[in-house]
């Protein structure tokens, strides 16, 4: 999954003899030592037992099914869903991919087609959650970016929770229209957090229509608004938190 793959890694093999950590060296060339690796290398299905190929039914690489934007396969009266289709092999995504294969089955016209836009969580400790653009992909696009981060340590709620964990909300956003682009959490619930997240970069709202919705006070929430207030002093070049940022 592209929000959560590792960038790869390339071990050397050059073990300390005294603290046995590995080297290594990544992509952009920077050297890391450490005690231990994920090596995040992707996903296959697991579809070499439905035999497929005596159905005539069409599959790809990593043991994949292919199918259309209904989820069909070439047979005309078999549909697949899920892992077995591949990316994005989510739960929730799944499960609207089925709902989307059964109204065309039927022609219902219930579900015609599967959001674009869908968000990816991580149940660890601290949680990982995030939806919409990255910065590496806002590069990529060639779209004029910029950041907006508040920390969990810094909000009414955060402090009377007492949480140990600094967690933090980012958002991406268009450094002319100010719409948000992409939000990213680390910290507790950030798998719930995130879905108010999700309408922001849906409905295309700008940093100055987020600011003006009004939340619950205190709660989590204001970590949007937070960033928010951070982006704009970002775009203004005032960063008021934290002013070494800019000149760094």
């Amino acid at each position: 999954m592209k929000f959560f793959s590792i960038l790869q890694l390339l071990i050397t093999k050059n073990l300390r003899k005294k603290k046995d950590l590995i080297r290594l060296t990544l992509r952009n060339g920077d050297e890391l030592e450490t005690d231990m690796v994920l090596y995040a290398a992707g996903r296959s299905g697991n579809i070499s037992g439905l035999n497929c190929d005596k159905a005539g039914v069409e599959t790809g690489e990593r043991e994949i099914v292919l199918v259309n934007e209904n989820y069909r396969t070439n047979i005309p009266h078999i549909y697949a869903v899920g892992d077995v289709i591949g990316f994005p092999a989510l739960a929730s995504t799944s499960m609207d991919q089925g709902r989307v294969a059964i109204s065309h089955m039927y022609n219902t016209g219930d579900l015609d087609s599967m959001q674009k836009i869908f968000p990816y969580g991580i149940y660890t400790v601290p949680e990982v959650s995030m939806v919409g653009l990255t910065e590496h992909e806002a590069e990529k696009k060639a779209i004029s970016y910029n950041t907006g981060i508040s920390r969990v340590r810094d909000t009414a709620r955060g402090k009377i929770q007492g949480s140990p964990d600094d967690g933090f909300l980012k958002l991406v956003f268009d450094n002319e229209s100010k719409v948000i682009l992409g939000v990213h959490i680390i910290g507790r619930i950030a798998t719930e957090l995130i879905h108010y997240g999700m309408t922001l970069v849906q409905d295309r709202k700008t940093l100055d229509q987020m600011i003006a919705t009004v939340f619950n006070y205190p709660t989590y929430h204001d970590l949007y608004k937070y960033a928010a207030y951070d982006g704009l002093g970002n775009i203004s070049g005032k960063n008021i938190k934290n002013p070494k940022k800019l000149n760094s």
